[in-house]
């Protein structure tokens, strides 16, 4: 990434001019990501998350530049004394663009670290400006045209090239070279050029031709070299060692990034990269010139099919864009591309003359399947993402496309996304050309809010890949070396370290706690006894983990352990204020504990799951009238034993564990509020809601409201019945229930699904679904 790239050097070039240091490099790329939110004082402002607050105390601790200057000491205060303008600096839009409040003069003054301590407080109050802000701070140390937009020529590319420096492109999704590649050979009378496909058996092929070129001055295109790196290895020393090459002579390299690509080689090509056009816009454009020609639109002579052939381009680049939202747009980002959207637009042609022409009507539900399910949905792994999909067709396969003011857009907006009409391929490119170039996430079905999710991603992956590539030598405030710092982490958390728990202790004391009411289950034969034993040695098995390996990192620093080469990747994960990996998976590679993005939200994961199961160890189910869902490292457990129980209750009703089902009830106040544990099911909290927020008052789904990404859910009583939702009679609207899927993380996927529950809504359950609206567990 080019941005990123500018960004690094620039933070070199102010290290080494003496203007910055190592340790407010890492400060801006850390944060507040290394303390522990239960360790620090409350957060006072109701409108700062608890991420922002950390990153906010951060800041204030921190001395800048050489003259270690705590520029940002008194900012608690500031906020404090002029809440209302610091909020108002917050919700804007453009924060890096609007003045800071109580600070503006002093980063006026400041002409070396200015633009550096502007871009700090954007960042760490408003991370998902930071690509944004990044590019003002380029501009203001360096100057303007290291962010101008750059793109190169392909003759341009042609001049620096040379018989011995060849071109190599390094593919990306979506992007082939091929076609301007024999465009300029048309033009400097290389045409037709020579192409090998690499792969097994081509090594052969590509030296005759490379080897008939040197003499006849031709040009080369090898194509797809990943499948090819043998041959790869043998070209630079071909390149360099061969002694006549003709002066015309050309080789063009593709290639997919690959670390098993020789570095030779890398070294003496010209490295291009071609990201395709992004938007929507851009992706219908690339489709109306590529796969759909003016031949095409008169295979049948019927505004039907122009008009399908225009649905389904138009449905090929929304599904393609929706991948750039992450999880909120596909669960899996699947690979959709142009043979894709040709198989379909070969279906819809056969169809098409079978039924229209012969004065039949379209059958959609043969459409809508063969799209949905067969061609795309070849694709599709994850049932959340077939449902999307399969409503997309809904919406986009019916008659109401035929009508003439059909518009794909369903809300109110400035430009509205309609089907051209014509016989010409010109005048669907003219059509094309009036739609806006950036999209709005309304017209994906998504909420405005998606676009923050988009760029809070966006910044989340350029500052984990830089702390990934900066030297861990780094020294931090006060003259410490990394050493010095991890070392007193490590000692730091041993002290916070919960006590462990110890089997032969904490067996006895289950044998004697209680089962559910009006069972005689007692001890090891009430189900969520044997899971609450099953979390206990979980946890006891992190506990020593981490116990184990913090003390190791401490004596291998000291020098009485040896250093291995396993601790000395901890040692980096924690001066990074990252989660060391151990503790997250083990040496298979299987998940163990919680996944965090940071050290201090880990770490108080563990000490809050440690604090609930003592709890209700030492008390019995009777104290426990909600239980922390995230805090389980078997969620789906949980939900199971509870159906046992539930089931057991009724054993006079002869009801049998393979017949019932989870039913939940979203209660109208947090779990702080409940009064009495239930006597059948459990209620449980600590969930959280994406895409969209829940209406305590009207007890319904409801729009997110501006910049709340996700939203704390109320307590939710889970139980198990062997009736469905209709023969009980529950309202869930008028369009009947939105089933939503219950994640683990943010990160969608089977892995990581806990169950499904349902919720009441009066708008259509397809809003929401391409809404992308889920609960999730954990925020981050």
């Amino acid at each position: 990434d080019k941005m990123m790239f500018k960004l690094i050097v620039t933070m070199k070039i102010m290290v080494v001019a003496g203007q910055l240091t190592s340790a407010d490099s890492a400060v801006f790329l850390k944060a507040g990501s290394s303390l522990d939110v239960k360790a620090e004082r409350q957060n006072p402002f109701r409108w700062m998350s608890d991420k922002v607050w950390l990153n906010v105390l951060q800041i204030s601790r921190h001395p800048f530049g050489v003259d270690q200057m705590l520029f940002f000491r008194e900012i608690v205060d500031f906020i404090t004394r002029n809440d209302a303008a610091w909020k108002k600096w917050f919700d804007e839009n453009e924060p890096e663009s609007c003045p800071v409040p109580d600070y503006e003069e002093r980063l006026a003054m400041e002409r070396n670290l200015g633009p550096f301590l502007r871009f700090c407080i954007v960042r760490f109050m408003r991370e998902d400006r930071t690509a944004i802000a990044c590019a003002q701070f380029i501009e203001s140390m360096l100057d303007s045209r290291f962010t101008a937009p750059v793109t190169d020529q392909i003759s341009d590319i042609f001049e620096e090239s040379s018989p011995r420096k060849p071109v190599l492109y390094l593919l990306t999704a979506g992007s082939d070279p091929t076609f301007s590649i024999d465009e300029l050979a048309k033009k400097k009378k290389k045409y037709p050029t020579d192409k090998v496909s690499m792969g097994e058996g081509q090594e052969k092929v590509a030296r005759e031709k490379n080897n008939n070129a040197f003499l006849t001055g031709g040009w080369v295109i090898l194509q797809n070299s990943h499948l090819g790196i043998g041959y790869m290895c043998e070209l630079e020393d071909v390149l360099l060692k061969t002694p006549d090459i003709d002066d015309d002579f050309r080789l063009w390299i593709t290639c997919e990034i690959t670390p098993r690509f020789p570095i030779g080689l890398l070294q003496i090509a010209i490295k291009v990269t071609l990201e395709p056009p992004a938007g929507l816009k851009a992706g219908i454009y690339r489709t109306y010139s590529t796969m759909v020609t003016q031949e095409l639109l008169d295979k049948i002579d019927h505004e039907k099919w122009r008009t399908l052939v225009f649905v389904q381009a138009f449905l090929h680049s929304i599904v393609q864009e929706r991948r750039k939202f992450g999880p909120i747009g596909w669960c899996v980002p699947y690979e959709y591309n142009n043979s894709d959207l040709d198989a379909c637009l070969q279906f819809l042609e056969k169809h098409v003359s079978a039924t229209v022409m012969v004065g039949q009507p379209v059958s959609w539900v043969t459409v809508q399947y063969m799209v949905a399910e067969a061609q795309y949905g070849g694709r599709i792994t994850d049932d959340l993402d077939r449902e999307l999909f399969n409503t997309y067709t809904l919406k986009w396969f019916c008659d109401e496309i035929f009508k003439p003011g059909f518009a794909f857009n369903n809300y109110q907006a400035d430009y509205n996304y309609k089907i051209p009409e014509g016989l010409e391929i010109q005048q669907y490119r003219e059509g094309i050309e009036t739609i806006p170039p950036v999209d709005s996430p309304l017209i994906f079905g998504l909420h405005p809010n998606a676009d923050l999710t988009y760029r809070l991603k966006e910044a989340a992956e350029m500052i984990a890949t830089i702390i990934e590539t900066q030297p861990k030598d780094s020294g931090g405030a006060g003259g410490k070396s990394m050493d010095e710092i991890v070392k007193e982490q490590a000692l730091d958390l041993l002290s916070k370290m919960p006590p462990d728990f110890v089997e032969e202790i904490f067996r006895a004391q289950i044998k004697k706690l209680k089962g559910p009411p009006q069972t005689q289950d007692k001890g090891f034969s009430a189900p969520l006894n044997i899971f609450l034993f099953q979390e206990l040695q979980r946890l006891q098995s992190i506990i020593a983990i981490v116990r184990v390996n913090l003390q190791s990192i401490a004596m291998a620093i000291d020098g009485t352990v040896v250093m291995t080469t396993d601790l000395l990747e901890d040692l980096g994960s924690i001066f990074d204020a990252r989660v060391p990996r151990r503790w997250t998976n083990d040496a298979s590679g299987a998940e163990i504990s919680w996944l965090m993005p940071n050290l201090g939200g880990w770490f108080t994961g563990l000490t809050d799951r440690q604090l609930m199961l003592d709890t209700w160890l030492q008390n019995g189910r009777q104290v426990m009238k909600s239980y922390w869902l995230t805090g389980f490292t078997n969620a789906q457990g949980f939900l199971t034993g509870m159906r046992q129980e539930v089931t057991r209750q009724h054993k006079k009703d002869q009801w049998a564990l393979d017949d019932v089902t989870s039913h939940t009830e979203v209660l109208p106040h947090d779990n702080e509020r409940i009064r009495d544990v239930p006597d059948e099911g459990q209620n449980i909290h600590g969930l959280f809601i994406e895409g969209g927020r829940w209406n305590r008052q009207e007890g319904r789904l409801d729009e997110s409201e501006p910049k709340k990404l996700f939203v704390g859910m109320p307590a939710i009583y889970v139980t198990a019945t062997t009736a469905s939702f209709k023969s009980m009679g529950i309202n869930y609207g008028p369009h009947g229930p939105y089933n939503t899927a219950v994640y683990k993380y943010p990160k969608r996927n089977d892995r990581y699904l806990i169950f499904r529950l349902y919720l009441k809504t009066e708008s259509h359950p397809y809003h929401w679904r391409v809404r992308g609206v889920c609960l999730i567990c954990q925020t981050e």
